[in-house]
């Protein structure tokens, strides 16, 4: 039998640390103390031969089920009454011998709403008869192998499940169980396996933990047995569902985080800085100002940005005071580029500005050179400017690499992105208020290029998965055209094509597929500081004090670099509808013919071929993640929007313009 001598090589599980808290949820979390103390087996208690840290609900893997209520603690003060808390000595530790530090991730009170599931059986599973993503109604069948259950209102949620396409050793393929969008946050769910045979046809074996929970079976593990209170709740709940506990091959509970103590961080830095921008920004500082090809100006400049990180760049991160408040360092220039098309310079009236959010690991500035763009800027009028996405830049890109091949350091990486938020609402502000009145900004006439008043925002790729944030929290501008974009990093990143570049030093880095599906999955963490799945849902009614937000969402159908499954994700979180043109309609969505004033999807189907239909990347682009926005058809809808503020299809009907034969 497979027990934990392979997690003790793998992952040098050692003796209990005073990080692993003996509060964690048992009967003092639950107030049912039903089948608490277990029952005796024939021979006595039953052994168990996991070490402390690890879970030994799925044999093989240290940590998994992931994520699991053994890996929380109670913790009355915190909104949902539990801490994350990760054993130190469950990390795992890359060729070069660096352990991940788990004490960043250890701040939030409970898992990423955006968590996919993760669990091991002794080999793949057989899942000719489980709900993928193309047949998601299978989940809501009563007899379905899987469940997911909301445990509070006894809800089962749609979801789909999948093998790990990229697992390397049968015996250590990942089952993959996914959410159909982002779950509620502080809320406890329940997942169960049942019924399913592996790849060999015989049915999955049951680990002996959870088969002692399971029959009420004894064992002589502590940690085991103040889980079990927690346990007899959660078979309750599962067998209210239709769900028979005799039946179960593996099932665990687990806590969703709370959103303030995801936004915690970004609220009160947001709230400060807001008070240095003040009314009309804090000042910009000009490098250059020339005439471009198109006869506008090209203006090269820095802006003035509070700051909140202990470097400029990464590596760098948040300074916290003792309660972990980001604390205030001053001010920054931070560079930028921005276009004053000609048409507007001899034009006696104001346009609108528009800022736009660059692609992956791009730059922004550059974006102003463009001609293409600013062909745009002189037939629309718009003053247009653009900075890094400061994180996730190509000025970033070194520090990347090191956080791939030591990923202790990439928490770093979502604080980056919330100083990124900072300064995008400095730019924004700035350029509406006291940079606007500088002679760059100015029209022949003396009057502002810029009207102070109207702000709109296109996020492209990259763009638009931090963009959804952004718009949604921005003080300054009600809507924006989100292109080839989507939710749920942690998820997406593994079906883009840019992953081929990323897992070639991951992987090597810590030498096992196991553990970096782990680490992908564990990034939501991460992810959840500035990308779209954590705030825009809140995009609608609005966000603190940003005010509600529409956004026209433009994909292109199986797109290699941003997964239409991503773009899905989004769609759900937000309950936006899709326009009965898109070439193709996420599940579960409402489809409307339009024109409407809302936020509405749509697609283009650019001839693209199709992509992996499991976590696989992509071995080739066709183009139609580039292409689909720069169409006649998707410019003028996106210009329209902005315009109007009216989302209506150009396309005459189904938005098909390629053909993949």
């Amino acid at each position: 039998m497979r027990v934990f001598m392979l997690g003790v090589m793998l992952f040098g599980c050692g003796d209990k640390t005073d990080g692993d808290d003996d509060s964690s949820p048992g009967s003092s979390a639950t107030g049912d103390d039903s089948g608490g103390s277990g029952g005796d087996s024939p021979d006595g208690p039953i052994e168990l031969e996991s070490p402390v840290e690890c879970d030994p609900l799925a044999e093989g893997a240290c940590m998994l089920p992931w994520p699991s209520d053994r890996y929380l603690a109670v913790k009355a003060a915190n909104r949902t009454g539990y801490t994350l808390a990760y054993n130190q000595d469950a990390a795992w530790s890359n060729v070069y011998g660096f352990t991940v530090d788990f004490k960043p991730f250890n701040r939030g009170d409970g898992f990423s709403p955006s968590s996919q599931m993760l669990t091991l059986f002794s080999e793949p599973a057989d899942l000719s008869d489980a709900a993928f993503w193309d047949s998601i109604e299978r989940s809501e069948a009563a007899d379905h192998p899987t469940v997911l259950l909301d445990v509070a209102s006894g809800e089962r949620l749609p979801h789909w499940v999948e093998n790990d396409a990229r697992a390397t050793d049968p015996d250590e393929t990942v089952l993959f169980i996914r959410p159909l969008t982002r779950l509620k946050p502080n809320r406890q769910y329940a997942v169960a396996i049942r019924g399913l045979n592996g790849m060999s046809g015989d049915p999955l074996e049951a680990s002996a933990a959870f088969a002692a929970f399971r029959d009420n079976i004894e064992t002589t593990d502590s940690k085991t047995e103040s889980r079990r209170a927690s346990y007899e709740k959660m078979f309750n709940a599962l067998a209210d569902a239709g769900v028979e506990r005799s039946e179960l091959q593996q099932a665990w509970w687990f806590h969703t985080a709370s959103d303030e103590s995801l936004r915690d961080s970004f609220v009160s830095m947001r709230s400060d800085s807001m008070e240095w921008i003040a009314d009309r920004g804090i000042g910009c500082t000009y490098n250059s100002v020339t005439e471009s090809i198109m006869g506008g100006r090209l203006i090269d400049a820095t802006v003035t940005v509070p700051w909140y990180m202990d470097a400029p760049k990464a590596p760098a991160e948040l300074v916290r005071d003792g309660y972990g408040v980001p604390v205030y360092q001053g001010q920054e220039e931070v560079s930028f580029k921005a276009y004053v098309p000609q048409s507007l310079i001899d034009n006696p009236e104001s346009g609108t500005f528009m800022l736009w959010g660059h692609g992956l690991f791009g730059s922004g500035p550059p974006m102003m050179e463009d001609d293409d763009l600013q062909e745009i800027a002189e037939r629309e009028a718009f003053v247009m400017a653009a900075t890094d996405w400061h994180g996730m830049s190509n000025k970033d890109l070194v520090f990347l690499a090191g956080a791939l091949n030591n990923v202790s350091n990439f928490y770093m990486l979502g604080e980056n992105l919330q100083q990124g938020m900072i300064i995008n609402n400095a730019l924004t502000r700035s350029i509406l208020g006291v940079c606007g009145d500088d002679e760059a900004f100015l029209r022949a006439d003396g009057g502002r290029a810029v009207d102070p008043n109207d702000a709109k925002f296109i996020g492209v790729s990259q763009g638009s998965v931090l963009g959804g944030m952004f718009l949604t929290q921005s003080p300054d501008i009600d809507r924006g055209a989100l292109i080839v974009g989507g939710a749920t990093f942690s998820f997406m990143i593994e079906r883009s094509i840019h992953f081929n570049t990323y897992n070639a030093i991951l992987e090597p880095a810590y030498d096992s597929r196991l553990i970096t599906a782990q680490l992908m999955a564990m990034s939501q963490h991460v992810w959840d500081n500035a990308e779209s799945a954590a705030y825009i849902g809140d995009a609608r009614e609005g966000f603190a004090d940003a005010g509600p937000k529409r956004f026209l969402y433009l994909v292109a159908q199986d797109d290699a670099q941003v997964p239409n499954l991503a773009s899905d994700i989004a769609v759900r979180i937000t309950g936006m509808p899709v326009l009965s043109d898109s070439s193709y309609y996420p599940y579960g969505a409402e489809v409307i013919d339009g024109p409407t004033t809302e936020s509405a999807f749509i697609s283009f189907d650019m001839g693209d071929r199709a992509t992996p239909r499991g976590n696989e990347s992509p071995d080739v682009d066709d183009g139609g993640h580039d292409a689909a926005a720069i169409t006649d058809e998707g410019m003028e809808m996106i210009v329209h929007f902005l315009d109007s503020g009216e989302i209506a299809s150009t396309c005459g009907g189904p938005c098909v313009f390629g053909s993949s034969e």
